[in-house]
């Protein structure tokens, strides 16, 4: 078993987040993935069969990205975030 540190601040912001932005139903946290210390990948099945991730920090920010999208994008992403998270 990996060790994985997601806070609860990630979990909730990613939770209100895809409440907020898709609403409460048709959606499922397919996946967590812990990319640095400090942030997270949350891994978003829909209801259509299309994918998203929400990224969240360990303060509890969040924004997301469409799968079709690169991992280089997914990547960059997670890195301006880890920076901002680390630099507070």
């Amino acid at each position: 078993m990996s060790y994985m540190s997601v806070t609860a601040d990630q979990m909730s912001s990613a939770a209100g987040y895809l409440r907020r932005e898709w609403g409460d139903y048709g959606y499922r946290f397919e996946g967590i993935e812990t990319r640095t210390f400090a942030v997270s990948v949350f891994r978003v099945a829909c209801y259509d069969g299309s994918r998203f991730s929400i990224v969240a920090d360990k303060w509890g920010n969040t924004r997301h990205l469409d799968t079709h999208s690169s991992d280089d994008g997914l990547h960059e992403l997670v890195m301006e975030m880890d920076a901002k998270a680390t630099a507070r």
